[in-house]
C-alpha cells in the first residue's frame, strides 16, 4: 500500500483533523473575502480617478493590471505560516507566492521570496530583522489549500509540543506521490533546508549547483531567477526582460518556456547555446552539427575515436579565448599597416580644417582599445576612440560635435571596415585552426596541443552540402564576435550585459563557453546547474567545476545530493549504475516506497515494451516515457508498437514539444525531463556497453526518469548493472 493510500483523505473528517483546523479555515475564508473586496475595488475604473482624463486613465490601468495579478491567487492565497516573537510581541505570518496587505482588517500575506519568507524553509529558528531586536519562530505550519478549500493542517515545528514534529517530510512525500505532468513540480511549497540555501546563494555571487537526477536542480535554478527579481534584491534585482537562461535543447527550452511565465518571469530569453550562438552571430540559418559525437557513436576506431575526443576538448578549452584574442591584434594590426586617416571638416566661423592620424596613431588607438576589452567588442570601442581622438585635435565645443561626427561618419565607416570587416566569425576561426603560426602566437599552447589542433579526425564524417558549424566551433566563433563586435544582449542597436543567465545541465558546456557567458552577464549573475555524473559530452563539457570556478570569479560550489524523484527502488538502481563512474558524493533517496523495478527479458522486443505499457497504465500512470537510446529507434518501436494496440506519441527531434501522455523519446531527449513512469528499451549489454563509461553515463540517464514506476526491457538477457 502506497503512501497516498495510507493517509485519509482531508475531506474525510477523520481522527487526524488538526484541532485548529476550523480556525484556518475561518482565517482563509476572511482572506479570500478580503482579496475579492481588493479586486472589486481595482476594478471599479469610477474609483480610480486622477486630477485628469489621461491620469485617471492610468489609475485605472494600472488597477486592473494589480487586480488580475491578484485574482490568479485568490484560489490559494497562502500555503503555510509562521509564529514569531520579536521584542516580546507575538504575531502570525502567513506566506503565499504573492505578497498582499489589507488595510481594512490587517490581514496580510508576506511573498515566499522574501527574507521573512525564507523563515519558512529553513531550519533556524532565530534571525535579526532588518529593523528592531532579535526574533525567533515559534511555529511552522504548512496549510494545504486548493480551489479556495483548507485541504489539510501540517505542523512542521512546534516549540509548544517539542519542536520538530516530522511534519516536513510528511508534506514532501504527499506531494512526491502526486503524478507527473507536463509542466515542471512546482516546490514553492516544499523547498527543503538544503534546496532554500541554494536558491538564496547571495545575490551577486556565482553559483555552481551539483546536483544528482531529481535533486530539483533545474527548479531550484528557476526559482533562483525569481527570487533575484524581487526588489528585495536591490541593485542586485534581475529584470526579467533582460535575463536568459540556457537549456541542453530545444524540447527542454520549449518546456522550460511554459514554466517561467507561472512564476513571474515573462520575457525570459529560454533558448540554447547553439541557437543563442547562431542568433548573435546573425546566422540563424547556418545548420549546426556534432560531428565528433557521430564519430564516437559509429567509428570503431579507437586511436581516432581518442583523437578527436582530445582536439574538441581542446576547442572548449578556456585558453582558446587568449589565443583567438592574440590572434585577432594580430589580424587588425596587420590590417592597419599603412592606413592613414585624413579628412577635412568644416566649421562654422572657423573655415575650412583637417583632421590627421597616422598609421602609429591608429596603432595606438587599437592597443587602447584591447587594454580596455570594451563589452560592445573593438570596433565600436575603436570608433569611439577614434572620435574621440578627431574631436580632441579640433578642439571643438559639445554644441559643435554632433555635426563633426556627421561629416566624418562614412570616412570612420570606411575605415573600420578595412581594419575589421574580413573578420567574420565562421572565417576566422577556421583561418585559426589552419595556421600554425597563428595557433603558436599566444605562447598558451604546447607544441603537441598545436599538432592536435592542425589534426581533422573527423574527415571521415558527412558534412552537410548548406553552411554549417560544428558545435565544438561555435563557442570559437563566439569569441571572435565578443572581441570584435561584442557580446550580451541586444537592447536596440546596442550590446547590453544580461542582468542573470541560468545555465541548465552545465556539465556539457565548456569552460571557453563559461568564460564567454562571464562577459556576457553582470558580474556575478550567473547560476550553473549540472550534475557531473550525468555527462552526456564529455568532450564538450568541464572535468570538474573547478574548471568552470576559474572562469567565474568568486564562483562557489553547492551540492545537493539528494534525490527526490524517484522512489527507493529506483534511486538504489540508478545509485547501482552511479556507483560505476560515480565522482561525486554518494546519491542519497528520500524513503519513499514504490513498487519493485519491472524487468521484462527474453522475447520480442516490442511485445514486451506494449507488456511494460499496459502494466504501467493498469498501476495508474498516464505520463509514461519509452526511453531509446538512439533517435533512429524511435520511428520503427513507434510503428512496430501499434501492432500491439500500442500508439506512443515519437519524439524525434528538438522541434518536437513535450505535451504529457504516452511518449517514445531517446535519452538524448529525455534528459531533463521526469515521468510518472518510465520503460528503458534495450537494456542490455549490446545496446550499453559496460566496458564504456560514456554508455553506462546514458543508462544511469535512461534509469532516472522515472518517478513512481520503472521498468526495463530486453529481448534477451537484461545488462548486468541492472539486472
Amino acid at each position: 500500500m502506497s503512501l497516498a493510500e495510507s493517509l485519509p483523505s482531508p475531506a474525510s473528517g477523520s481522527s487526524r483533523r488538526h484541532p485548529e483546523f476550523e480556525i484556518e479555515a475561518q482565517h482563509l475564508g476572511a482572506t479570500i473575502a478580503a482579496m475579492l473586496r481588493q479586486i472589486e475595488a481595482w476594478e471599479d475604473r469610477e474609483r480610480n480617478t486622477g486630477a485628469d482624463l489621461e491620469t485617471s486613465l492610468t489609475m485605472a490601468d494600472t488597477a486592473e493590471e494589480h487586480a488580475a495579478m491578484l485574482s490568479v491567487h485568490v484560489h490559494q492565497p497562502y500555503f503555510g505560516s509562521l509564529k514569531v516573537r520579536v521584542g516580546g510581541r507575538e504575531q502570525t505570518l502567513y506566506i503565499g507566492k504573492h505578497a498582499f496587505r489589507d488595510l481594512h482588517t490587517g490581514r496580510h500575506i508576506v511573498s515566499w521570496e522574501s527574507e521573512v519568507g525564507s523563515l519558512f524553509y529553513s531550519d533556524a529558528l532565530e534571525w535579526s530583522p532588518r529593523k528592531g531586536s532579535q526574533g525567533r519562530v515559534r511555529r511552522r505550519r504548512q496549510l494545504d489549500v486548493a480551489h479556495k478549500t483548507l485541504r489539510r493542517v501540517t505542523d512542521l515545528y512546534d516549540d509548544e509540543a517539542g519542536g520538530e514534529t516530522g511534519g516536513r517530510e510528511e508534506v514532501l512525500l504527499r506531494r512526491l506521490e502526486e503524478g507527473s505532468t507536463a509542466g515542471m513540480r512546482d516546490v514553492v511549497e516544499t523547498l527543503q533546508p538544503e534546496q532554500n540555501g541554494a536558491m538564496r546563494h547571495p545575490a551577486g555571487t556565482p553559483v555552481i549547483i551539483q546536483g544528482a537526477a531529481g535533486s530539483g536542480k533545474t527548479t531550484i535554478g528557476f526559482h533562483r531567477l525569481a527570487w533575484m527579481s524581487s526588489a528585495e534584491r536591490g541593485v542586485h534585482r534581475a529584470e526579467p526582460g533582460r535575463c536568459m537562461v540556457l537549456m541542453p535543447n530545444r524540447v527542454l527550452a520549449a518546456y522550460a518556456a511554459r514554466i517561467l511565465p507561472e512564476l513571474g518571469l515573462g520575457g525570459v530569453s529560454v533558448t540554447t547555446p547553439e541557437a543563442w550562438a547562431t542568433g548573435l552571430l546573425g546566422l540563424e540559418k547556418l545548420e549546426v552539427t556534432d560531428r565528433t559525437l557521430s564519430l564516437l557513436l559509429t567509428d570503431t576506431d579507437n586511436a581516432r575515436r581518442a583523437l578527436a575526443w582530445r582536439r574538441a576538448k581542446l576547442l572548449g578549452d578556456a585558453r582558446m579565448l587568449d589565443v583567438v584574442r592574440t590572434h585577432l591584434w594580430n589580424r587588425f594590426g596587420s590590417a592597419l599597416r599603412g592606413l592613414r586617416f585624413h579628412e577635412p571638416v568644416e566649421l562654422r566661423g572657423r573655415g575650412d580644417l583637417s583632421v590627421s592620424l597616422g598609421e602609429d596613431d591608429l596603432a595606438r588607438l587599437l592597443h587602447d582599445v584591447f587594454a580596455a576589452d570594451p563589452l560592445p567588442g573593438y570596433r565600436a570601442g575603436f570608433r569611439e576612440a577614434l572620435e574621440a581622438e578627431v574631436l580632441r585635435q579640433l578642439n571643438v565645443g559639445e554644441d559643435e560635435e554632433p555635426g563633426v561626427l556627421r561629416q566624418l561618419s562614412k570616412p570612420v565607416t570606411t575605415l573600420l571596415g578595412r581594419i575589421f570587416a574580413a573578420a567574420t566569425p565562421v572565417t576566422e576561426v577556421r583561418r585559426l585552426l589552419a595556421d600554425e603560426q597563428s595557433l603558436r602566437a599566444s605562447g598558451l599552447l604546447s607544441d603537441k596541443e598545436i599538432r592536435l589542433l592542425l589534426a581533422d579526425p573527423l574527415s571521415g564524417v558527412p558534412t552537410p552540402r548548406r553552411a554549417h558549424a560544428d558545435v565544438t566551433e561555435l563557442p570559437l566563433m563566439l569569441a571572435v564576435q565578443a572581441f570584435a563586435h561584442g557580446i550580451g544582449r541586444a537592447e536596440g542597436r546596442k550590446l547590453e550585459p544580461f542582468d542573470h543567465v541560468v545555465l541548465d545541465e552545465a556539465q556539457d558546456y565548456s569552460p571557453l563557453l563559461y568564460a564567454l557567458l562571464a562577459r556576457a552577464a553582470r558580474p556575478g549573475h550567473l547560476t550553473a546547474l549540472g550534475d557531473l555524473n550525468q555527462g552526456m559530452h564529455g568532450y564538450k563539457g568541464p572535468s570538474n567545476w573547478e574548471a568552470v570556478a576559474e572562469q567565474w570569479p568568486g564562483a562557489q560550489v553547492l551540492t545537493l545530493a539528494r534525490t527526490y524523484r524517484s522512489t527507493r527502488q529506483i534511486t538504489a538502481l540508478g545509485a547501482r549504475i552511479a556507483e560505476t563512474y560515480n565522482r561525486s558524493v554518494r546519491v542519497q533517496g528520500v524513503d519513499r516506497d514504490g513498487p519493485e523495478v519491472q524487468r521484462y527479458a527474453g522475447g520480442q522486443e516490442a511485445a514486451l515494451i506494449a507488456r511494460a505499457v499496459r502494466d504501467a497504465q493498469a498501476a495508474g500512470h498516464h505520463n509514461i516515457a519509452i526511453v531509446t537510446r538512439r533517435a533512429t529507434e524511435t520511428e520503427q518501436l513507434a510503428e512496430a508498437l501499434r501492432d500491439f494496440d500500442t500508439d506512443a506519441q515519437p519524439i524525434t527531434t528538438q522541434e518536437h514539444r513535450y505535451r504529457g501522455g504516452l511518449v517514445i523519446l531517446p535519452v538524448s531527449l529525455a534528459k531533463g525531463l521526469e515521468f510518472s513512469a518510465a520503460i528503458v528499451t534495450g537494456a542490455d549489454e549490446a545496446t550499453y556497453d559496460s566496458s564504456t563509461e560514456y554508455e553506462r553515463r546514458l543508462l544511469y540517464v535512461a534509469a532516472s526518469r522515472a518517478l513512481h514506476w520503472l521498468g526495463l526491457v530486453s529481448a534477451g538477457e537484461l545488462h548486468p548493472l541492472v539486472a
